[in-house]
């Protein structure tokens, strides 16, 4: 941690080496929101993990992480199981569940599927009372997370409120975010993600 004139504060991610370095930073700071949105930058932190993960191709050549069948497939069986629905529906119900921008063009472009396997994925999910139907502006999408939804301004897409606090996300005013990236992104590995937010439901 730096303290520059006029009380502003800067801190340098790589002098966090642990835990409980990061505990007396936290109880030194009182600055525990802001903290926690630099934390995916830190040594064994998200982005760190992420690049770890890229590199140990767990994910077949040309599939998507954002795929939970490539990036979690025990995971998307377990979720089909527990849902009642075939892998497709729970793979969906995953992405819907944890990604900040799961509009159907990018669902279909990570998964691979046509308009029609979409559809009926869509519906089988539907049917279980796990997702609602609704029409949002600026969306890209018709099924959502039951609960409250957030309107961010471009070029950010509004979203369910309960994924900003795993995107480390805070909205402002208009289209201002305080987040750890310019955009909102993944905060970790997608698979780590997917698992969190099923637990988490």
């Amino acid at each position: 941690m730096v303290c520059a004139p006029g009380g502003v504060s800067f801190l340098r991610p790589t002098a966090v080496t642990g835990p409980e370095v990061w505990r007396q930073v936290r109880e030194a700071t009182g600055l525990t929101g802001a903290l926690d949105r630099v934390a995916p930058l830190l040594p064994g932190g998200g982005l760190e993990r992420m690049l770890h993960r890229s590199r140990s191709g767990a994910v077949e050549t040309g599939a998507y992480e954002a795929d939970p069948w490539h990036s979690c497939p025990e995971l998307v069986e377990r979720v089909a199981k527990e849902l009642g629905v075939g892998t497709d529906a729970a793979a969906l119900h995953l992405q819907l569940a944890t990604l900040a921008a799961p509009t159907d063009r990018n669902v279909r472009r990570w998964n691979g599927w046509s308009a029609k396997q979409h559809r009926q994925a869509a519906a089988e999910l539907l049917a279980t009372g796990a997702v609602v139907e609704a029409k949002r502006a600026r969306a890209g999408r018709t099924l959502f997370l039951p609960g409250d939804w957030t309107e961010i301004g471009a070029p950010h897409l509004p979203l369910e409120k309960a994924k900003l606090a795993t995107h480390a996300v805070w909205p402002l005013y208009g289209n201002s975010v305080v987040a750890p990236f310019v955009r909102i992104l993944p905060t970790a590995p997608l698979h780590e993600m997917f698992t969190e937010a099923w637990e988490r439901r």
